[in-house]
């Protein structure tokens, strides 16, 4: 019997992509399992972006530590952007781990914790390329295709090339060989994602090639390719009309503004401004019928008064976005950012957050109460045996970060179903399945 693993995953759907890497590494005869406990090496891939994250990320690994001081782990070791950024700090804070790994030393792991020396990997699967070797460890009808890593932006208030390197796309060809395998596999859901998307190909063609990428794609035809992470300044016409023209292409965008105040994108080392943002928004939805926009925002940079505030205000008021994420400003070690005065108060940045919420919250209930009545298909995601209903996810939403529908009954999970709405909360709806000759 193979090697009891359990990976434990903190972070962004990047590092969901490297977890699976990660684990079509390993033999196949290794036992993946659940939880953390009874597992003879638990991994715990790390996020070192944020404080929270890193908090989370090192909770994790103290508890698996005190499974493994208890007997019940056999070991324990680090990956990811945390133990990229500072391995020989967390090798010193924490002596019981048995190895600390930074992105994408999978080969490294494997032979310094003779995994597999025992069970040999076949060697068909030892020659695919990683990606190719990847084993989904999440919901196998929706996963992601990572069409790059690192980034070349310098925003001023982010970690990520400090951690994640240059910006450097994959290969078209790679990609689109990842991508029919995924599709072959039975994935319903394809969501692209990259630090940015836009960026794809500039670094090997001379010049962004996302358009053709997506084009590509389309001719796969799953039947939701969604688009993840786009870089504001860098999306154009040409894009939108790519969006539009591909048949397998949601009109879903994710689409992170940070900041509308010009002086504050200027400071944050970004592009854009609130007229430039509309503007861009605008000539998106007209060319997208139907787009749902969704942005994150950052509140609390340094040098945000009221003006500025005021300003990000009104612009959600405005009704701009469809899904949004607000987030309070984190100081992050060797960034830009930590050098500006005018540092804004914590609890000011938290009251500033609720009040952007608040806001939102009024666009997104009133745009699910005009769903009540609509018929469409759905994509179920889960069963609840308590209530017997099923949990699923609309085309507007993309997986975890957005709106869920429960459905009335148990219905087959990673399967599309035909629903009604029937009510509606602010980030959630409720509907009926539909019988088959309604469907």
């Amino acid at each position: 019997m193979g090697t009891g693993v359990y990976i434990h995953t903190v972070g962004c759907a990047k590092n969901q992509v490297d977890s699976e890497i990660l684990a079509g590494q390993l033999p196949v005869c290794t036992r993946f399992l659940d939880e953390a406990e009874g597992a003879e090496l638990v991994v715990v891939n790390s996020c070192g972006f944020i404080e929270a994250a890193r908090e989370e990320s090192i909770d994790a690994v103290l508890e698996a530590l005190e499974l493994k001081k208890a007997g019940r782990v056999d070991r324990v070791v680090l990956m990811g952007c945390l133990s990229q950024r500072w391995p020989k700090e967390l090798a010193a804070e924490l002596p019981e781990l048995d190895g600390v790994y930074g992105v994408g030393e999978y080969k490294r792991m494997i032979g310094e914790l003779a995994l597999g020396v025992a069970d040999a990997i076949p060697a068909d699967r030892e020659a695919l390329p990683l990606h190719l070797a990847r084993r989904l460890q999440s919901t196998p009808f929706s996963t992601y295709l990572r069409i790059a890593d690192g980034c070349d932006h310098r925003c001023t208030y982010c970690s990520i090339p400090l951690m994640r390197g240059a910006f450097r796309s994959r290969p078209l060809e790679e990609l689109l060989a990842e991508a029919k395998k995924l599709r072959e596999c039975g994935v319903l859901e394809l969501n692209l994602i990259a630090q940015e998307i836009s960026s794809w190909g500039l670094d090997l063609y001379g010049k962004s090639m996302i358009d053709k990428l997506i084009r590509e794609l389309d001719q796969l035809q799953f039947p939701w390719l969604r688009l993840l992470y786009s870089h504001p300044p860098l999306v154009e016409e040409a894009f939108a009309d790519t969006m539009a023209a591909c048949s397998s292409v949601l009109p879903y965008l994710d689409f992170p503004v940070e900041h509308v105040s010009g002086r504050i994108l200027k400071l944050m080392g970004r592009g854009d401004n609130a007229q430039s943002l509309a503007d861009r928004i605008a000539m998106l939805r007209e060319r997208v019928p139907g787009l749902i926009v969704r942005s994150s925002l950052i509140v609390g940079f340094p040098g945000e008064g009221d003006a500025e505030f005021r300003e990000l205000y009104d612009f959600v008021a405005a009704g701009h976005f469809d899904r949004l994420g607000v987030f309070v400003y984190s100081p992050e070690e060797d960034t830009a950012a930590l050098r500006l005065p005018d540092a804004v108060p914590v609890e000011l940045a938290e009251e500033r957050m609720g009040l952007l919420m608040e806001c939102q919250a009024e666009h997104a209930l009133a745009a699910n109460e005009a769903l009540i009545g609509v018929r469409e298909r759905v994509l179920v995601e889960e069963q609840d045996l308590d209530t017997a209903t099923s949990v699923a996810r609309s085309w507007r939403d993309a997986p975890e970060i957005d709106n869920s529908v429960e459905v009335a009954g148990l219905h087959p999970v990673g399967q599309f179903l035909e629903v009604e709405y029937t009510d509606a909360l602010h980030y959630d709806l409720f509907a009926h399945a539909l019988p088959r000759e309604e469907a």
